[in-house]
């Protein structure tokens, strides 16, 4: 996907770093420790100009009775020459003597075009940094601030594998002087994870380590009478304990205002990438929030992070500057020899300043045919304006298996929005730089075809439930496939009209407790009117004697007693018409009520003579 240069060293790799005033100069160091292997400790400079090749500009051969590189910064620049700065534990010897002189300074001169003999790098000077006497400690970490021109460079170290976990705090100038200022050492309860330093002022400066579990920060303010951070180190932030807790592996500085770190779910559960905005200085309670954060994708389920490096493409020009927008480049290694690509940008929305637009960039897949152990990109450093070059983003990543590669991720001019055009003779607009290659945006497509078809099954659902209660007509064949329980005999819903005689009789409680008695005892009683209500409780006949006129008397007129009730529409239009008179003139009924009120009912006749009703 980028244009990759690739070399092979012969031994192997461990730290990396670009010059932070050149691109093109990329220095690795490692080795084989202080063993009889035959495979020595080097530090190498190279050259990354070209796309297709890297070529070895330095070397300097390192003592094979002392550790190899372990960690390893490129600083500012002293004359011509580049300084370095690289972790190597003194000899076994030596540590048994109680002499570790862990902290190494070096300078690498600047390769000269078409020379034959390669630039000259040497060791400037040798100290100790760590107020630990544990023959087993090592410097693990080692991070420096962003460099300023005629600004010195704060740093911090990092203890591992020791008994007494430490972080020991320089300053390192390009002066005549390059030995390391120390700024005191903060002692800690747990071993640092991993640590970064930011610059906020000319003399002022924020450390921020993580353990496994918490982030914390504290102030230091650069002068000769340093002696230990302004301020007891602060909690800013606790992983959540919720039964599945990730584990902090790596914390960078993005800005005053933001942090990043890579997490690492327990078991083969995958990496978690975090933003978090800090908190405002002044607020001694106040913790640090999330807001962005992200998994890395299905297929790198079982991956853990091993690495993480973090380029700007609008980096700030003085300490203590306000970011604009700006757009991060994110990488993350893990141990499936993968590199993972984000980008995140950075926006000013009003007076806020938010992180958006986490989206995965690019995969490379099996960038090494072993353990990546360290990754960084190239300090950007925006063209001259008019510059029509095409920008690229270097990346460079090593491994235990002596391989260097370096990606040219490939850059392009962008105009916010919100930035005016350019109006006469006023200043053009100035471009930020963001990279060629899309970050990959979540496809809409996918949520309204996922929503789509939960739409799609809940219709199937209640289509089928409906046809096995009867309500529908057989069209998915809800019977074959649902579950016995729902296959029950539909309930005939109540008529409208139900209960329509039962509300007549309840003006007349007399009468009709007198009609129910004479059916039960299956009397024969005077003939009279048959009517039934359908959904009475017991579903009995009602037999009453006939009533005459609107005034409810009661008549000698005899009618055969097997006669049976018939329902309205087996009545002829006589006595239809006569009925609805005698319940019109009684007050039961009116011509708005309609018809269908009456089909409930079983009315009985005479000759065609229809007598009152209740």
């Amino acid at each position: 996907p980028f244009p990759e240069a690739k070399i092979t060293l012969d031994y192997p790799l461990y730290g990396c770093d670009f010059d932070p005033n050149d691109s093109n100069r990329l220095f690795v160091g490692g080795g084989g420790g202080a063993s009889r292997t035959g495979v020595g400790n080097k530090i190498t400079s190279l050259d990354a100009t070209s796309r297709d090749a890297l070529q070895v500009t330095g070397e300097i051969v390192l003592s094979k009775d002392e550790d190899n590189v372990t960690t390893l910064a490129a600083g500012q620049r002293k004359g011509t020459a580049t300084l370095l700065y690289a972790g190597i534990n003194s000899s076994p010897e030596q540590q048994e003597k109680g002499t570790n002189e862990h902290f190494r300074v070096l300078s690498a001169e600047q390769p000269k075009a078409n020379a034959v003999i390669r630039a000259r790098v040497a060791e400037l000077n040798r100290t100790s940094l760590f107020k630990t006497d544990d023959p087993n400690t090592y410097q693990r970490l080692l991070r420096l601030t962003q460099p300023f021109a005629g600004l010195p460079q704060f740093g911090a170290v990092a203890t591992g594998t020791s008994n007494d976990s430490q972080i020991a705090l320089f300053e390192v100038d390009a002066g005549n002087n390059v030995a390391p200022q120390s700024r005191g050492a903060l002692d800690l309860k747990k071993e640092a994870v991993d640590l970064d330093v930011l610059q906020t002022a000319e003399k002022s400066y924020q450390v921020m380590y993580c353990d496994e579990y918490s982030i914390y920060t504290f102030d230091v303010t650069s002068g000769s009478d340093g002696k230990a951070p302004d301020t007891e180190a602060r909690c800013i932030y606790n992983m959540p304990s919720d039964g599945v807790r990730p584990s902090f592996r790596c914390i960078r500085y993005l800005s005053s205002g933001f942090a990043f770190a890579v997490a690492n779910l327990p078991r083969p559960g995958g990496i978690l990438l975090y933003g978090f905005r800090l908190p405002k200085p002044g607020k001694p309670d106040a913790i640090a929030r999330i807001c962005v954060n992200t998994k890395l994708p299905r297929h790198q389920a079982g991956a853990k992070a091993t690495g993480l490096s973090i380029a700007n493409l609008s980096p700030i020009a003085s300490p203590g500057a306000k970011l604009g927008d700006a757009q991060f480049v994110i990488a993350v290694a893990s141990n499936d020899f993968s590199i993972q690509l984000y980008s995140l940008d950075h926006q000013i929305v009003g007076d806020v300043d938010l992180l958006t637009n986490l989206f995965p960039l690019q995969l490379l897949r099996d960038v090494h045919p072993a353990m990546v152990t360290n990754l960084c990109f190239s300090h950007f450093i925006p063209p001259k304006p008019g510059s029509v070059k095409t920008q690229y983003l270097k990346l460079a990543s090593t491994s235990v298996s002596n391989t260097l590669k370096v990606q040219h991720i490939a850059l392009k001019k962008h105009f916010d929005k919100a930035t005016k055009a350019r109006r006469g003779a006023g200043p053009p607009r100035v471009p930020r730089f963001v990279t060629v290659a899309k970050p990959q945006t979540p496809d809409p497509t996918s949520l309204f075809l996922f929503i789509a078809g939960i739409v799609l099954l809940i219709g199937v659902l209640l289509q089928g439930v409906l046809e096995v209660k009867g309500f529908a007509k057989p069209v998915v064949g809800g019977h074959k496939w649902l579950p016995s329980f729902i296959h029950t005999v539909p309930v005939s819903p109540p008529s409208p009209h139900a209960g329509f005689l039962s509300r007549l009789l309840e003006k007349h409680p007399d009468l009709a407790a007198t009609a129910r008695a004479n059916n039960r005892d299956n009397q024969k009683f005077p003939p009279g009117l048959v009517l039934r209500d359908s959904l009475v409780p017991g579903g009995s006949d009602i037999t009453l004697h006939e009533i005459k006129g609107t005034e409810m008397t009661e008549t000698d007129t005899l009618i055969d007693a097997n006669e049976q009730g018939k329902q309205w529409n087996d009545l002829s239009e006589t006595q239809k018409a006569l009925w609805r008179e005698r319940l019109k003139s009684g007050g039961h009924w009116a011509e708005d009520m309609g018809e269908t009120v009456l089909k409930g009912v079983l009315f009985g006749e005479l000759a065609a003579v229809v007598g009152g009703v209740v």
